[in-house]
């Protein structure tokens, strides 16, 4: 038995907008027009990790000795 993924197309890429597969070189998508962001580099592979300086996602764990956020300013009391 075989449980690897299904082969993906490494020269097509799809729109974030609409979803239509263009070519990895297409600077716009071919159906939407929607202008694409850095698209002479391919698309990062699931799984692979996030670029440095990238932002954490909302709720994510923080990194080891990360500092901690700083809070909202309070309203001076009266």
């Amino acid at each position: 038995m075989c449980f690897r993924p299904a082969a993906i197309a490494s020269d097509k890429i799809a729109c974030p907008m609409c979803g239509h597969e263009n070519p990895i070189s297409a600077t716009v998508c071919e159906e939407c027009g929607f202008a694409a962001k850095g698209a002479a580099s391919a698309p990062a592979a699931p799984g692979a990790p996030k670029a440095p300086g990238a932002p954490a996602a909302p709720g994510a764990p923080k990194a080891p000795g990360a500092p901690a956020a700083p809070g909202a300013p309070k309203a001076p009391q009266a």
